[in-house]
């Protein structure tokens, strides 16, 4: 069974997953910074940090734009793609943007639906340059 405190935090640093690697949010943003636990064998961030950031970042951006508006929701990853640019070789944040248009539509079906797939685009940084872009793919479905 998904607790309910798992389905909906109130950030995304509080998932225990997210705090076990560090994730912090920042108003859009959501952080973590180089800690010798998370770095593969050349020294930079593993590449599962990084792609546990880029999905805390799209996770972010539900809580702050469908959450609100349906706080049952039940939301889970369906699909991910992730594509490495360059090693992390510092802090690095995260920041998902979804069209206005793309978010309108997912809401619509929603009300319609009671269940939408969310397509969450994610642009990783570390040191102003892009190491990662990813694309997340949300299930979302609300009570009836």
């Amino acid at each position: 069974m998904i607790k309910e405190s798992l389905i909906k935090p109130l950030k995304i640093a509080d998932l225990p997953f997210n705090q076990h690697i560090g994730l912090e949010s920042d108003g859009d943003m959501v952080l973590i910074k180089q800690q010798q636990y998370l770095l593969n064998h050349v020294g930079s961030l593993h590449a599962s940090v990084i792609h546990g950031l880029a999905e805390g970042a799209s996770g972010h951006y539900l809580i702050q734009n469908l959450l609100p508006l349906f706080p049952q929701s039940l939301v889970l990853v369906k699909n991910a793609s992730m594509q490495y640019k360059r090693p992390a070789m510092q802090e690095c944040q995260a920041k998902a943007k979804v069209s206005d248009a793309a978010l309108q539509h997912c809401i619509d079906t929603l009300k319609r639906r009671n269940r939408a797939i969310l397509n969450i685009p994610v642009t990783v940084l570390c040191e102003h340059k892009i190491i990662a872009t990813a694309e997340f793919d949300w299930w979302l479905r609300v009570p009836k």
